[in-house]
């Protein structure tokens, strides 16, 4: 709206046509805070609500912010503070990716820059939008994978285990880097010993922007490489 940015929700019928029913004529704006908001992944819970995921810009940081919505694209009031819920980590944290966990608690995720550079960074939130104490520190976790690391894709195994894809900049480059979690955020040393792997395929920069897992348990990242 005006001169910023907002979260933007469309939903289509099956043949492609807007569906009414939907926000204003199958569209949805929403501002979270009084700058620049972007969404960039969304999920849909068992009961039919919608949860999207992104960043909100502030004059001096960005935190992650996660809106429900309804089935019928107005706000879930029952969620945060009017539906809206926003999470300072540490600096500039953008959630790239969000999925439902079958208890109902939500897990975003994406990148967060310490004091030296970008970490893999997720957040876990209860059904409400509180933060799950439970998980990592106050619900928060941030895993230093190499360099500079960013967070794209998450999949979770019918364990709780959560796969976190993305990529880490190494002494040149970029390589594929997977991360996987237990389910109380801690890493999950089964996991290539540390719970960590970096893959170069070639040599120039390789991102994994996707993850997927099949069901014999292995897991499939998907990207480009140079």
């Amino acid at each position: 709206h005006g001169s910023h940015g907002d979260f933007a929700l469309v939903r289509y019928h099956p043949d492609g046509s807007l569906d009414a029913s939907f926000g204003t004529g199958g569209k949805v704006l929403t501002p979270v805070g009084n700058s620049d908001d972007y969404a960039y992944s969304v999920a849909i819970q068992t009961d039919g609500k919608i949860v999207a995921a992104g960043k909100s810009i502030s004059t001096s940081n960005e935190d992650f912010a996660v809106v429900r919505y309804n089935a019928d694209g107005s706000l879930d009031t029952t969620f945060g503070t009017g539906g809206k819920v926003t999470t300072n980590i540490m600096f500039n944290d953008s959630a790239s990716a969000v999925v439902i966990q079958p208890d109902g608690k939500i897990v975003a995720a994406g990148s967060s820059t310490n004091t030296v550079s970008y970490d893999f960074a997720l957040v876990r939130y209860n059904a409400n939008g509180s933060l799950d104490n439970s998980f990592g520190t106050g619900g928060k976790i941030q895993t230093d994978v190499g360099g500079i690391d960013l967070l794209s894709s998450l999949a979770l195994l019918p364990d709780g285990r959560i796969v976190a894809a993305g990529a880490s900049l190494g002494a040149t480059d970029y390589d594929f880097a997977l991360v996987r979690y237990n389910d109380d955020g801690s890493l999950d040393t089964s996991f290539d010993t540390d719970g960590k792997v970096t893959t170069p395929i070639l040599s120039a920069d390789d991102r994994a922007q996707a993850v997927a897992l099949q069901p014999d348990g292995r897991i499939v990242a998907a990207g480009y490489s140079y």
